[in-house]
């Protein structure tokens, strides 16, 4: 009892050491945990939504045909409008300092040039742009202007474009009996055409649809779109282009015309949603994440207290108890078990605590699973303080330790998977981790769940023990190496007082 509560003042006076390694770089690894777990509850909303821009219109134009002013109103659904100066200088300082991430500028006589190209058919006139080069929701939203401007464009010439009888006429020519030709168009109220005369100008093949079907005056059937005149444009004003504009706007604005982007579960099965997943992978990957600060803590301590024990004084003074040095050296064991046991369990509450605040249900997890996994975690905490025995037999000195703890638990981390994908890993690095003990535990704790490396099917004990027995095995040859290092070092003992220099 009285080594056990030595051990325990030993590991109390390097408290240091536990609060850095296991309680800060513990709430690091925690809050990596937790953001993966607040994104796979967010990943699970069926509704997409898009990040907003924030987008500056400058308009040179005075707002002829309402363009720059409908423009806003259209792009103001799904960004953010903000307000320019227009001076070159307050629009290069808004673009340098990220303070915007797209300008539109709308040039002067903008309106005169969209109604004209609508007319002669002419490409659209462009408007200028200028977007961050830092923001992607920048390059969004100008395609959203691009998209306004033809779609605006479409609804002029749709909304103003007419087909008289001249034009069918002009076409097809006039009826066989000289009467003026009328729009062959059923209900259209024209005068009846004649759709002999067509024919006869144009040939019965002219008149037949791909099926090779001949047109009937009656029902009109075998009309393509190529038969159709050309229509025309005439005396488009700006009021024309405001009313198409305000169209496009209507248009984008009705939710049920553009709906929201949402996942459709009516011919999904019952199970199909589920997020049992989530939750049971969630917990395997936190109590993966013990892996590191677990073996950086555990180590060291252990090499610690282990070096204090085996300094020279106190080693003459235990040896000449009446208790044997083993039953000490076994109880001091037993207290850094203990202690790397009770971290495990804190480690474990910790987990479930922080799956509760992410709004994951616990009652998904399989208890099995659960027990398990959390018999993988204590055999890996009892193999980290049978590694800190061995640097302790090794008479490492603290700066050794430490250095040693860091870099082979580095290794051990980013080889194990829980730093980078299994897919996206080298060769070389998974070969490195399948000889290393945070590999099999990792592997251990996704065969208890049935996630990540598992089979398909599932939980899968037989892998799980094999797993968790390589982890033990693990445990087992450092504390032989230890043992043995330990028995030739005292076998070979060094004088504990300092040489002196006899003189003849």
């Amino acid at each position: 009892m009285n080594t056990c509560k030595a051990t325990v003042r030993v590991l109390v006076a390097h408290r240091l050491y536990i609060v850095i390694y296991l309680v800060l770089i513990g709430i690091m690894m925690f809050a990596i945990s937790g953001a993966q777990l607040f994104g796979s509850r967010d990943a699970s909303a069926d509704t997409y939504e898009p990040g907003r821009a924030t987008v500056a219109v400058i308009d040179r134009d005075g707002n002829r045909g309402h363009i720059a002013e409908t423009m806003r109103a259209y792009l103001a659904d799904g960004n953010d409008l903000t307000e320019l100066e227009d001076r070159s200088e307050t629009l290069q300082q808004a673009v340098a300092s990220h303070w915007v991430d797209l300008i539109v500028i709308i040039p002067e006589g903008y309106a005169d040039k969209l109604i004209d190209s609508a007319v002669s058919g002419g490409s659209a006139p462009a408007v200028e742009t200028v977007t961050s080069y830092v923001s992607g929701a920048g390059a969004m939203a100008s395609m959203n202007v691009s998209g306004f401007l033809s779609m605006t464009r479409t609804a002029l010439v749709g909304g103003n474009v007419s087909v008289t009888d001249e034009d069918w006429i002009a076409k097809y020519g006039g009826s066989d009996d000289g009467q003026s030709g009328g729009s062959p168009v059923a209900g259209s109220g024209a005068q009846e055409f004649d759709w002999s005369s067509i024919a006869g100008a144009s040939g019965a093949s002219g008149l037949s649809d791909s099926s090779g079907a001949t047109g009937d005056a009656g029902a009109n059937q075998g009309v393509t779109i190529d038969m159709l005149p050309e229509g025309r444009l005439k005396g488009l004003t700006l009021d024309d282009l405001a009313d198409a504009a305000g169209k496009v706007r209507d248009v984008a604005g009705d939710k049920g015309a553009n709906p929201a982007i949402a996942v459709d579960h009516s011919d999904a099965r019952a199970d199909a949603v589920d997020t049992t997943d989530a939750a049971v992978s969630g917990f395997g990957t936190t109590m993966k994440t013990a892996l590191y600060p677990l073996f950086l803590a555990m180590t060291v301590c252990t090499a610690l207290v282990l070096g204090v024990f085996n300094e020279g004084e106190t080693r003459r003074r235990l040896f000449a108890s009446p208790q044997r040095s083993s039953v000490m050296g076994m109880q001091r064991m037993a207290a850094l078990c203990a202690f790397a046991l009770i971290v495990v369990v804190a480690y474990l509450l910790a987990t479930l605590a922080l799956m509760l605040v992410a709004g994951l249900d616990l009652s998904r997890l399989s208890p099995v699973g659960v027990a398990m996994t959390v018999a993988s975690a204590c055999v890996y905490a009892l193999m980290t303080v049978a590694c800190g025995f061995l640097l302790g037999e090794c008479d490492f000195s603290e700066v050794m330790a430490n250095g040693f703890a860091n870099l082979f638990g580095l290794l051990i981390m980013f080889t194990s998977g829980i730093s980078l994908p299994l897919d996206m890993m080298p060769e070389v690095m998974l070969a490195i981790g399948r000889m290393l003990p945070g590999w099999w535990y990792c592997v251990a704790v996704d065969d208890a769940l049935g996630i990540g490396t598992a089979s398909a099917g599932g939980v899968d004990v037989a892998g799980w023990a094999a797993s968790t027995g390589l982890v033990a095995l693990f445990g087992v040859a450092f504390l032989c190496v230890g043992l043995a290092v330990g028995r030739l070092r005292r076998s070979r003992p060094v004088s504990v007082a300092p040489a002196t220099t006899q003189l003849a």
